[in-house]
């Protein structure tokens, strides 16, 4: 029975031209892309179109990963989340939602859980529980969401002021909580 390779060795391996690499890191993490660009799109087609481009960015790139900085979901999210917000952009249009993708929603967190090791999924959605309602309402809108600072003020009737405040405050706990250290 063989180990199954790091993520960081299968960068690696994409970064010197292997395909076999590139095709396991999409099947490890491809589901949990399209989970986030179909829930910002609300669109499937998209979601696939973006699917693609971000592992065609890391193909590319996979030369300039470091796992040190980031592991490679939260690398690909990245990728992920700047093509979607490129689109609504595009579109001029704001997020729409997708049918069924509510986060609660069992094939939602089948796709985003589709790592063999389902911790990483319990903790952050444990971290999210921990914070308050506001702030971790403005933390979904503007991550998945790809609200502004100013959009998410607007549509809150807040001063702008408060928005970064909370968001800030939400970005601390959530770190402080997944690294063992809950306020």
């Amino acid at each position: 029975m063989s180990v199954p390779a790091s993520d960081a060795e299968l960068v690696a391996g994409v970064a010197q031209g292997s395909e076999e690499a590139l095709r396991a890191l999409f099947d490890r993490h491809g589901a949990a892309v399209t989970a986030l660009a179909r829930r910002m799109l609300g669109d499937r087609q998209e979601a696939e179109e973006i699917l693609q481009d971000t592992f065609l960015r890391l193909h590319r790139n996979a030369h300039a990963f470091d796992e040190r900085r980031a592991g490679l979901r939260t690398y690909l999210f990245a990728i992920a989340r700047n093509l979607c917000l490129s689109r609504l952009r595009a579109r001029s249009s704001r997020p729409r939602r997708a049918e069924g993708s509510d986060p609660h929603d069992a094939a939602f967190a089948a796709a985003v859980g589709h790592d063999d090791d389902p911790m990483p999924g319990v903790l952050v959605r444990g971290a999210l529980a921990s914070l308050a309602e506001d702030e971790r309402l403005l933390l979904e809108a503007a991550f998945y969401g790809g609200y502004s600072h100013s959009d998410l003020a607007e549509l809150h009737a807040l001063p702008l002021g408060t928005v970064k405040s909370r968001l800030r405050r939400a970005l601390a706990r959530l770190r402080a909580h997944l690294e063992g250290n809950p306020s």
